[in-house]
């Protein structure tokens, strides 16, 4: 069973008359309203921009690279080890 979503938020935009009429042809020719037609667009659009924000992409070259630094055990240097002696801080339980 599908569910439908409640539209209750509004998005108002002012544009030229050839722009509005380029965006209407092209809505109809696809089968939707002009709201549908935009709204689809601009999701598309934040989906594509959010994802290219939020993933990092290695060559194979890179992926290697990154295994190995992961799987490396460097020795700790100095001021890690001194991190390490100081006193453990108390966790607050929430």
């Amino acid at each position: 069973m599908s569910t439908i979503a409640v539209k209750n938020a509004r998005v108002e935009l002012k544009t030229t008359k050839e722009a509005k009429e380029l965006l209407s042809k092209a809505a109809i020719l696809d089968g939707l309203d002009l709201s549908s037609f935009m709204l689809a667009a601009a999701i598309e659009k934040a989906r594509a921009i959010l994802r290219d924000h939020t993933s990092i992409a290695l060559s194979e070259e890179g992926q290697i690279l990154l295994s190995r630094l992961l799987q490396a055990h460097p020795m700790p240097t100095d001021k890690m080890i001194e991190l390490r002696s100081l006193p453990r801080l108390p966790v607050r339980n929430e």
